[in-house]
């Protein structure tokens, strides 16, 4: 990828995205080669995820083979698979082995099965060894989104010699943040930093100057979330991953990789509170989406069913006083945003790692009551309301007053709860959250107000 000084100095402009957005999608025979040949991969990557798959491939032609590698890395792994899948033997191949090993076993894995081993064949051997390697972890932890392309060192070299020796493999490896200090049988025995292999003195030995006290060492089976806070913890720009018990180095986890999960979890978080696929896009297929959705969408529909139910019961209480039933969406809809509240603020919270062994309890109760006093001052503009509507009744006042605060209450509490339960059953907090708390508030919200509306109207 050129750099935008070398662009000027060539006088070759690249492309922007909008500008291909705009201008090319139905004309791909129009875009000049030399600028898509400058253009950085990513936007690259972007612009091939509008097309269809033949249509990749055609503009993929007009690339070298390491470019069109690092815009397919750029791309979902789903569909750069589709494209590299639909190639020639010969150019996947090639492709292929240009493509860092984390990102091509990314690919490789939204293969089938089949597909798989055959793709693998056409790698390089020591390609093919990675890829097999990561393979075998699963996508979701840390030996999943790894690279196994790491820079080690001998301790007894100098520091002149290893700048020399870097300087010998600066083109096989994707980036040099650190230098991981490596014993026998590649155990990890510290790490020097480029800065402090730059300004030591060249004839000092790297064991004298290597931090041997390592932080944020993961392990391959290591949650990728647990990583992400490890990485944003100790402000460091890559993390070694090693092996249980032998401590050899296995890889490194990059801070590009970091973002892409951080990013991969907010989205995935999102979609499940509402009961959608965690990958779910508006690409997929009709099938596929609503054989993800429609679980969910009962699980709704029964629960809206025991709301109805408990509206029943107090059919002649809402016979009698009908402005009841124009009140009654009004203590739903703020018991559920109240509860969503402390949902989101919930989930976020674990996902931060901000909730410790024996938190639960008292975040409940400390929800509950924010809940108490949101619902105290809501309860009084909202009473007043309800006075003014209801020709200044009191007792209606009264009603919509308690009902505030109760609801609110109890969804503060359950807000802080479900996630917190979730999550101590080893469940996702964030999967169908929502639904389980609208259910929630509104059940017990209807049956609150009505049991009040009994009380003091009747």
């Amino acid at each position: 990828m050129m750099s935008e000084g070398t662009q000027k100095l060539s006088g070759t402009e690249s492309y922007t995205f909008e500008e291909l957005d705009q201008n090319f999608l139905d004309r791909l025979d129009a875009i000049r080669e030399d600028r898509l040949r400058v253009t950085p991969p990513e936007v690259i990557g972007r612009f091939m995820e509008e097309l269809n798959v033949e249509e990749c491939r055609a503009l993929l032609r007009t690339v070298s083979g390491e470019l069109a590698a690092d815009a397919l890395a750029e791309m979902d792994p789903e569909y750069s698979s589709q494209v590299l899948f639909a190639m020639r033997a010969a150019r996947a191949a090639h492709i292929m082995s240009v493509i860092a090993p984390d990102d091509a076993a990314d690919i490789v894995a939204e293969l089938a099965h089949a597909d798989q081993k055959e793709f693998i064949q056409r790698l390089e051997p020591d390609d093919r060894e990675s890829v097999e390697q990561l393979l075998e972890y699963d996508p979701e932890t840390a030996g999943g989104i790894m690279t196994p392309d790491v820079v080690t060192i001998p301790p007894h070299l100098t520091m002149d010699e290893a700048i020399q020796s870097i300087r010998s493999i600066n083109s096989e490896v994707e980036t040099i943040y650190y230098l991981y200090v490596t014993g026998p049988g590649n155990v990890l025995l510290g790490v020097i930093s480029m800065r402090d292999l730059l300004l030591a003195p060249l004839d000092k030995r790297v064991q004298e100057v290597m931090t041997r006290k390592l932080h944020g060492v993961c392990h391959p089976d290591d949650d990728r979330e647990h990583v992400a806070l490890e990485m944003a913890k100790h402000n460091f720009v890559a993390l070694p991953v090693v092996e249980h018990g032998t401590h050899r180095l296995l890889g490194i986890i990059t801070h590009d990789d970091i973002m892409d999960v951080v990013h991969e979890e907010a989205t995935e978080d999102l979609q499940k509170l509402v009961g959608a696929g965690a990958d779910e896009s508006m690409r997929d297929g009709v099938f596929d989406s609503v054989n993800r959705r429609w679980p969910w969408l009962v699980v709704n529909l029964l629960t809206a069913f025991g709301a109805a139910a408990i509206i029943r019961e107090y059919e002649e209480t809402l016979q009698e006083l009908i402005l009841l039933a124009a009140f009654m969406p009004i203590v739903a809809s703020l018991a559920g945003n109240s509860g969503h509240q402390t949902l989101a603020i919930a989930i976020r919270s674990l996902a931060m790692g901000d909730v410790h062994k024996g938190d639960a309890l008292p975040l409940c109760l400390r929800e509950l009551a924010k809940g108490l006093c949101c619902g105290l001052l809501i309860g009084l503009v909202g009473a007043f309301g309800a006075f003014a509507l209801s020709n200044w009744n009191l007792e209606m006042g009264l009603t919509i007053f308690l009902a505030l605060i109760l609801t609110m209450a109890m969804a503060g509490f359950t807000g802080a709860f479900i996630p917190l339960f979730l999550k101590r059953m080893n469940l996702d907090p964030a999967q169908s959250s929502s639904i389980f708390l609208t259910a929630i508030t509104d059940m017990a919200g209807f049956f609150i107000f009505l049991q009040l509306a009994s009380m003091l109207l009747m």
